[in-house]
């Protein structure tokens, strides 16, 4: 009787269960997100993110920050457009009393994604505390204009 396979069956053991977890994901792919990707919906799928304090979106028509700030009044929130390319936002509250001293600060850089229209950046703050800040796409403006049609004789163009 051999002692390899009581020996190496520890080893063996953890490969086979990432080759398992290999299989799910390839059952996961196609079923799921192939056919998202197909419809043009992994945008949302993949951008989107939550961990209860922000949310980041980007879908057809804008890019969108939902921010947490209930700690903070509209007027210790400072929101500023950069470049072209990033949005800030930093807040700040100090509180002194005769207890003692509170202190926060927050400050947060979202990157935009190219085909923003940073002049129409916007945002709001909602009575429950949430700052939503939405940068829409550009619009680009297609002036109207006549186009002209050739005409061509098709017995010609056969020979």
């Amino acid at each position: 009787m051999s002692l390899l396979p009581l020996i190496f069956r520890d080893m063996v053991r953890p490969l086979r269960m990432i080759e398992h977890q290999m299989r799910m994901a390839e059952e996961f792919f196609p079923t799921v997100v192939y056919p998202m990707i197909r419809n043009g919906t992994t945008d949302k799928f993949f951008v989107e993110t939550c961990d209860g304090k922000e949310s980041v979106i980007q879908d057809g028509d804008k890019f969108q920050v939902k921010l947490d700030v209930k700690n903070f009044t509209p007027e210790e929130i400072t929101v500023k457009a950069i470049d072209e390319s990033a949005i800030v936002i930093e807040a700040k509250h100090e509180k002194n009393d005769e207890n003692g001293s509170v202190s926060r600060q927050l400050f947060r850089k979202f990157l935009i994604p190219k085909g923003h229209d940073m002049k129409r950046v916007e945002s709001v703050f909602s009575s429950d505390g949430i700052l939503t800040i939405t940068a829409p796409n550009k619009v680009e403006k297609v002036e109207e204009r006549t186009i002209p049609i050739t005409h061509i004789n098709t017995n010609e163009e056969k020979n």
